[in-house]
């Protein structure tokens, strides 16, 4: 399953940390919550379409990890 479309969707009542998160909408239909959004590792949502849930998540995880390295 390939991701379509990804938006950042408010969260209600949510805690300011986790305000948004990545909304995926698959090629088989189904809608699924990736993960937070975190403002300190931007990662734009179109960056994220054509990739499987698993490399989305990869992709976020390298980003994180090049940011805490200062590798970015």
């Amino acid at each position: 399953m390939r991701i379509e479309s990804v938006e950042l969707v408010a969260l209600p009542n949510a805690p300011t940390w986790q305000e948004k998160v990545y909304r995926v909408h698959l090629d088989s239909g189904e809608d699924v919550d990736l993960f937070q959004q975190h403002w300190d590792v931007p990662l734009p949502p179109e960056s994220l379409v054509g990739l499987t849930v698993d490399e989305a998540r990869k992709k976020r995880n390298d980003r994180m990890f090049a940011i805490a390295s200062g590798k970015h």
